[in-house]
This record gives C-alpha cells, structure tokens and sequence, in this order.
C-alpha cells in the first residue's frame, strides 16, 4: 500500500475495500473495429414523383422571372441613358451662355443658392420668366423656357428652375 492510501485508512475516511479497487489497474475493453457501412445507391424511379415535378416547373418559373426582371432593369438602363443624351444634345444646341456677361444672378435650387452671369437683356427675360436654368454635368446652363419644358417632357425628373 502506499503512503497516501494508510494514511487515509487510518484517518477513516476510505476502507480497506475501497483502497483495493482502487490499486487495482482498470481493465481495458478489446477493441472491436467498426464495420463499413455500404451505402446503397438510391434506386433510379422510372417516372418522376409529382413532388418533383412540381419543384422542377417552379424552379423554371422563377429562372424565367428572373430572367425577365434582369431585362427588364437592361431595357429601363438603355432608355435612361438615350434620354439622358437627348437632354445633353438639347442643352448644348440651346444654350444660351454669355462667356463675356458680367451680371450676376442668384437662384435658388432646392436649399442652396447658384448663380450665374447674364446680359441685361438676359436678365430682363429671366425677371419676364422667359429662360430658364439646368444643369448639364456640373455647369449651370441657361435656356429658353420652351426648352426646359421640352426636357421636362422627356425627363420629368431633371432639375430645371424657371423664376
């Protein structure tokens, strides 16, 4: 016996029986190897379950939605893009800029205030509501209102102030 196992025998606390299980080395189990599970290949049906089908034909439905919806988005790009260009070759044959005007006139858009300069003559026809301002990539353009309400047409959501 050892040491630590007399002393607990003499304090009490374990018994004789319990100090010779414990000596005792445990016995291991034999090893048993595991057996291969087969896996069995599913049988091939001859028709499809109605369950199947129905999955198949709902998978071509929402391929076919899907390819619908992305056609859609190409065909709702391109006409953006042609009127975009429209609006651009309207702005530029009509615009009506005075590189050497010296007036400067304020305008609102939204919360900010623009400006731009402009002959008197220009500026009387502002005041009378005759032009009007858009913009064309970053430049502030000034056009006649005939033009800005043709461009409203084709585009309903361009930014044009008319005083």
């Amino acid at each position: 016996m050892s040491s630590l196992s007399d002393q607990l025998l003499k304090a009490g606390l374990v018994t004789e029986a319990q100090v010779k299980k414990a000596s005792e080395k445990p016995h291991k189990k034999p090893f048993k190897p595991r057996k291969k599970s087969i896996k069995k290949k599913p049988k091939k049906q001859s028709e499809p379950s109605d369950l199947a089908q129905f999955y198949a034909e709902r998978k071509n439905l929402e391929n076919k939605e899907k390819q619908q919806a992305a056609q859609q988005k190409k065909e709702a790009a391109r006409i953006k893009k042609e009127n975009k260009q429209k609006i651009d070759r309207l702005i530029a044959a009509n615009l009506l800029n005075d590189n050497e005007a010296e007036i400067r006139y304020n305008f609102v858009v939204g919360t900010t205030i623009k400006y731009v300069f402009v002959t008197e003559q220009q500026q009387q026809e502002l005041i009378d509501g005759k032009l009007a301002f858009t913009f064309m990539g970053s430049k502030r353009c000034l056009i006649s209102r005939d033009t800005a309400e043709k461009i409203k047409a084709i585009d309903g959501s361009k930014i044009i102030v008319i005083p």
